[in-house]
């Protein structure tokens, strides 16, 4: 995808819009937003306390700056705290209104996650991800790399649960593994 920017803030876009040159596919990009699918569901906004975030960190194994995390729905509300005991880049998928992209976090609406395969290091999600968005959570899960879910969850197909308590899973890819998912579908822009 090509980017033009219509305002930024330091390398972060604000406004603007992705675009394929391939397909001609655009999609708008609002208060640093990407918004591939405006009807996506947003969560409430719950403030994360700080046991909670630093567990988080722990549960994905978020210690290398070269590893990238997806926060899924609500999840998303954990960023801001996680940026400050973590080093890990983060994509967050639908999170709550009020969390915004910056400071090596990176916004998206979505109905599917828009994430290569095998690209990303540690995912989280919500007990409202549809069965579609797991997929292709999963899909982007690297060999190796970590997922965490809510125990009313099952885990989805080629992980291995490390562990679990009374609210989470924590489940890891065989480094083997894949995990095959459909692609997001493209739409036309008109």
């Amino acid at each position: 995808l090509v980017a033009t920017i219509d305002r930024a803030e330091d390398r972060d876009i604000i406004e603007g819009t992705l675009g394929c040159p391939s397909c001609l596919t655009e999609y708008p990009i609002r208060d640093g937003i990407v918004v591939f699918d405006a009807g996506a569901s947003r969560p409430k906004y719950r403030r994360p306390s700080e046991q909670d975030v630093v567990r988080l960190a722990a549960a994905l194994d978020l210690v290398d700056p070269r590893m990238t995390a997806v926060l899924n729905g609500s999840w998303g509300a954990y960023a801001p705290m996680l940026r400050g005991v973590s080093p890990v880049p983060m994509l967050l998928v639908n999170p709550p209104e009020g969390i915004t992209s910056g400071d090596g976090v990176s916004t998206v609406l979505a109905a599917t996650a828009p994430i290569a395969p095998s690209s990303v290091n540690a995912v989280a999600i919500d007990g409202s991800a549809s069965s579609a968005m797991i997929a292709s959570l999963a899909r982007a899960l690297r060999g190796g790399g970590r997922m965490v879910g809510p125990v009313t969850m099952a885990l989805p197909d080629n992980l291995v649960e490390i562990t679990r308590d009374s609210e989470l899973w924590v489940a890891r890819l065989d480094a083997e593994a894949t995990v095959s998912a459909p692609i997001l579908p493209t739409r036309r822009s008109r």
